[in-house]
Parts: structure tokens; C-alpha cells; sequence
């Protein structure tokens, strides 16, 4: 993941603590929750001093941000590269959401953390995750932009497609299923799409095949 401003001094010894210590938070607050975990156990898991640990972060809040800023920096640098690198904004919304799909997939951990257990740490936290959706939203608003009369519709149909994503995602990760994440993008799209450009185009998104992951050669059936 990269790094965030407000820690480091620049040295490798320090960027190694660093890198523990956000290791730790992520393992912690998966395993047991924001409230639950303290600064004795990050100290003693990252095997760090409580020195390093207040040169770094200053504490346990600061903390659990600057962890959330590198999940959501590495996330949506991805998905938001996937969507300006395809163009028209259905398509892109889509590669998009097969690129979010692929990173949840590679970082399950990071993913709970940045959805579930950041709304269970607090209004701070909350006010910060609600921002990063806001620029989701703005993905999905986008839309409007394909109607005939954009302002027919509000940003609130962009909101409430954004939360009918949101959601089931959430319980995916609760439940820790073993479904790959790029399986649920279909029913996503349609959800995202039907507002927009109705109930063909939504229908359409359903049967749409998974393209190939970046780098790889599409498969070709030879007859």
C-alpha cells in the first residue's frame, strides 16, 4: 500500500516500524474491532516502542485514519485509473467496478476494515468514510449526463444505487464468503445502470462476461 504523509521521518528503520504498525491495526481492528483494541496490543504486536509509536502517529485515532487514507488511496487509485482509462461512462463504470472487485479480492482484510469496522469507530471515522463514498457516488451520478434531461433525476437515485451496492458487500465481507468478488459485478451494474438507461441495458449488464484481468490475454475458444 502507499505510504501517507504524517508518520515517517524518511528512514528505512523507521519506514519498517511504520509498515508494522499498520500491519497490526489492520490484523487488530479486523479481529476484534475499534474499541476493543488498545495501544498495548499495537505496541506489542508491531513490536514497537510507545516512542515510536507517538513519533508516528501521535495515537490510537490518528492512527486508525492515516491506515483508512492508505486502504482508500490504494483502492480508488485503481478503480478511478480503470474508469478514466475506458471510455463512455457505462464502460468505464464497469471497469471500474470489475477493478474494485479485483483489489476487494486481493485485500479482503483492508476491504473490512475500510467498510464495516470503520463504521463501527466512531463519528470520526464515519464522517471520513462517508466523504470516500461521496466520490463513488459522483462515479455513479455520471449517469445523468446519458439522459435526454439530466436534471430528471436527482443524486439521490446515484445515492441509494451506491447504497444498494454497499450493502450487500458489506455482508459478503461479514460472512466471509468464498465467492469471488468480480462474480457480484453483474448484478451490481444492473443496479447502477437501470436509472439511467433503463431496464434493457440493466438487463444486458447480467449476461456481459468477465473480461480478462489487466495483462492477461483474453482466452479464445478455438472450434
Amino acid at each position: 500500500m502507499p505510504s501517507v504523509a504524517g508518520g515517517s521521518n524518511g528512514r528505512p528503520d523507521s519506514e519498517e516500524r511504520r509498515r508494522r504498525v499498520v500491519t497490526a491495526m489492520i490484523e487488530l481492528i479486523v479481529e476484534q474491532g475499534y474499541g476493543a483494541t488498545t495501544v498495548e496490543q499495537l505496541l506489542k504486536r508491531a513490536e514497537v516502542s510507545r516512542r515510536t509509536f507517538r513519533r508516528l502517529f501521535g495515537g490510537k485515532q490518528a492512527c486508525f485514519l492515516a491506515v483508512y487514507e492508505e486502504i482508500e488511496e490504494s483502492f480508488t487509485g485503481e478503480v478511478f485509473t480503470a474508469f478514466e482509462g475506458v471510455e463512455g461512462w457505462r464502460d468505464g463504470l464497469r471497469a471500474a467496478a470489475y477493478a474494485a472487485a479485483r483489489w476487494v479480492g486481493a485485500h479482503p482484510r483492508e476491504a473490512r476494515y475500510a467498510t464495516i469496522e470503520t463504521m463501527a469507530a466512531g463519528e470520526f471515522a464515519v464522517e471520513r468514510h462517508e466523504a470516500t463514498l461521496s466520490r463513488f457516488v459522483d462515479l455513479v451520478d455520471g449517469g445523468r449526463e446519458q439522459l435526454k434531461e439530466p436534471e430528471s433525476v436527482s443524486r439521490a437515485m446515484a445515492e441509494g444505487a451506491i447504497g444498494g451496492i454497499i450493502g450487500p458487500l458489506n455482508r459478503r465481507l461479514r460472512q466471509g464468503t468464498r465467492a469471488r468478488p468480480e462474480d457480484f459485478v453483474p448484478e451490481l451494474m444492473f443496479l447502477a445502470v437501470r436509472p439511467y438507461l433503463g431496464i434493457e441495458a440493466a438487463l444486458e449488464e447480467l449476461s456481459i462476461p468477465l473480461p480478462p484481468e489487466p495483462g492477461r490475454e483474453p482466452v479464445v475458444e478455438r472450434g
